[in-house]
């Protein structure tokens, strides 16, 4: 922590190569954070350098005695959160999504560890608006706690609950209707 605020000053004070030396930790967890809220490489790469522009921009605004690489966290899910919006507003994307109540013992969560389950959920994570995207990542995939999601999207730990809840609900939901779908055997 203290070398990243020497690093820091160094940028502050001009030397733009100390800024990769900042970020060089931290640029792979910048694209796959965004990866898994968009679902799309392309799009990933993009919010992946927004964010990077970003903490360049606002470096001046972090501050030294928080973890950079929360800062830098929440500039990506922010930037994320942007460019989902941006996108669903201009394609229109509003559907009507119907909840199912199914057995809480088998959660999205332990599903996530199986790759071909894996798979379709990252399929299921297509019917969340971004902010529930956004907050089913960051607590069920990237693992971070109630109280850092609601700090890097700025809203309440209830809020933070809520969205999880509904994220959760519609990807049992989603994974249930794909595997009538296809016919497959899974149970959930």
């Amino acid at each position: 922590m203290r070398d990243e605020a020497k690093l820091v000053e160094k940028v502050l004070d001009g030397d733009e190569s100390a800024f990769e030396a900042l970020l060089h930790p931290y640029r792979k967890g910048i694209l796959n954070m965004a990866y898994q809220i968009c679902l799309n490489p392309e799009d990933a790469r993009d919010i992946s350098q927004e964010a990077v522009v970003k903490a360049y921009q606002y470096l001046n605004k972090f501050k030294k005695t928080k973890r950079f690489k929360n800062w830098i966290y929440t500039i990506t899910v922010n930037a994320a959160y942007d460019f989902l919006h941006k996108k669903s507003s201009q394609q229109n994307l509003i559907k009507e999504k119907e909840h199912i109540d199914i057995d809480k013992k088998h959660s999205p969560e332990k599903l996530y560890q199986n790759k071909e389950i894996r798979d379709k959920i990252k399929s299921c994570l297509q019917s969340l608006t971004p902010k529930e995207r956004i907050v089913y990542v960051l607590r069920d995939v990237r693992e971070f706690s109630i109280k850092e999601t609601s700090q890097f999207l700025k809203i309440s730990s209830q809020s933070v609950r809520t969205h999880l809840s509904r994220a959760r609900k519609k990807i049992r939901f989603q994974y249930e209707k794909l595997n009538h779908k296809k016919g497959d055997a899974y149970e959930l």
